[in-house]
C-alpha cells in the first residue's frame, strides 16, 4: 500500500555523500538497496514499512515512495 509518494532535491553533505529530506527525516542514497524491480533502490524505514527512490536522469531529484508492506498469512 502506497502511503506518500513525492519528489525531492538531491543535496550533498560536507563529505560530498548524497541525501535528500522527507519532512525533518534525512536519506543518504547509499543507505539503499539496489533493486532491480520498480525502484533504483529501497531501504526499511520500519519492521512494517518502507521506503522506494527513482533518481532521474540528471542525478538532482529523486522520487520517493512510502509504502506500507501488506501482513499475510502461511
Amino acid at each position: 500500500m502506497i502511503l506518500e509518494k513525492e519528489l525531492a532535491s538531491i543535496s550533498f553533505d560536507m563529505d560530498g555523500d548524497p541525501y535528500f529530506m522527507v519532512g525533518d527525516t534525512t536519506y543518504y542514497l547509499n543507505e539503499f538497496m539496489k533493486t532491480e524491480g520498480d525502484y533504483d533502490g529501497v531501504a526499511s524505514i520500519t519492521n512494517t514499512g518502507g521506503i522506494g527512490i527513482n533518481i532521474d536522469e540528471a542525478n538532482e531529484q529523486v522520487e520517493y515512495t512510502i509504502f506500507a508492506i501488506a501482513p499475510f498469512s502461511l
